[in-house]
């Protein structure tokens, strides 16, 4: 039970950071590669922080015994914080789920040399699918995708870095970014911004993750996303030449053969269904709770919404709007280690 335990948590903090923004590359471009090999510092740096964060979260849940985000949000901040701090996570949900609709139309254009709308369109109607039976679509699509998800990036990231016969790192492209200006702030920025939603996933599960071996199991999954960025970020620097694709790692994969590619291609895609379909049942269910309309009015209207906004370039959403994220989420650091400190104390 405790090693069960420990496989558990550490598989949910993976699956709470490593979205498809992850998977696709474009998240370790934007905050990793484009410092160069100082990027892979970066990368042991964030590896160390969610490590450290994952222990005093889980400690910090135990001690209050939630199992509610918005209940570990009002422990953390106070009341009034608190309840902007459910806002802004109702917000990361919400631009989240653009961002997957996005890179699907970026997959259509990048591999498939197709519209980018027909590539939004189709993943909403896959969307509108799951999510119309509710939590049992979810968990349904999660349990059958989530594991070829992780499979596949490794394995072709790992074959890509050792086996792919050009690249070899020539060149390596130490590119400007608009908002952040060091790797060790984008590091720091990185891990603000993932750990605000794994808190949301933490919280949720409640006692689910107050047993023994849930504090080592966030650790390991700290270390773990650690090794999945190493993998990812090593493949893009030995292949220069993809940084600046909305869509890198298709590339990379590019680089072993057609069928590698294509394989990859349908993995992401998958990882950006489901990670829409995560972010969109949240947003439902909440929607639901807060206006009380119906579960299915509520999914429509989402769709509505989103929908427009998802011609916006996946590259510009994460490059530009997950970095001004991470800066707001910086609150939750330095409040965890000074909320975990006063706990210790007493």
């Amino acid at each position: 039970m405790y090693w069960k335990t420990v496989f558990q948590v550490a598989a949910t903090y993976v699956g709470a950071v490593m979205g498809a923004g992850f998977a696709s590359g474009q998240e370790i471009q934007q905050f990793f590669a484009r410092f160069g090999y100082w990027g892979l510092a970066g990368i042991i740096v964030s590896s160390g922080l969610f490590a450290l964060f994952g222990w005093v979260m889980l400690d910090m849940q135990k001690q209050w015994r939630v199992s509610t985000y918005p209940d570990f949000f009002r422990h953390l901040l106070g009341g009034h914080l608190g309840r902007w701090a459910d806002i802004l996570v109702s917000i990361l949900l919400f631009i989240g789920m653009i961002a997957m609709l996005s890179g699907s139309g970026a997959i259509f254009i990048e591999y498939f040399g197709m519209s980018r709308w027909l590539g939004i369109s189709l993943t909403s109607v896959v969307i509108v699918l799951a999510l119309w039976y509710k939590g049992e679509g979810v968990l349904w699509i999660n349990s059958l995708l989530i594991p070829l998800k992780f499979l596949f990036c490794l394995g072709i990231g790992c074959a890509a870095v050792f086996l792919a016969a050009s690249g070899d790192g020539e060149g390596i492209m130490i590119l400007p970014h608009p908002i952040i200006k060091h790797w060790v702030i984008s590091a720091i920025l990185y891990v603000s911004f993932n750990l605000t939603l794994a808190m949301v996933v933490f919280a949720s599960l409640g006692q689910e993750v107050q047993k023994p071996g849930a504090k080592l199991g966030a650790v390991c999954g700290g270390i773990s996303l650690g090794i999945f960025a190493m993998v990812i970020g090593a493949g893009l620097l030995r292949f220069p030449e993809v940084i600046g694709f909305e869509i890198p790692m298709v590339a990379v994969a590019g680089k072993l053969g057609d069928w590698p590619a294509f394989f990859y291609v349908i993995v992401l895609w998958l990882a950006m269904v489901t990670a829409a379909i995560g972010n969109g049942f949240s947003l439902a269910c909440k929607f639901v709770d807060s206006n009380k309309v119906s579960y299915n009015s509520a999914t429509i209207l989402l769709l509505i919404t989103v929908f427009p906004l998802a011609g916006i370039k996946f590259s510009r959403i994460i490059g530009v709007v997950y970095p001004i994220f991470g800066y707001i989420g910086l609150i939750f650091l330095p409040s965890l280690l000074y909320c975990w400190h006063r706990m210790a104390k007493k």
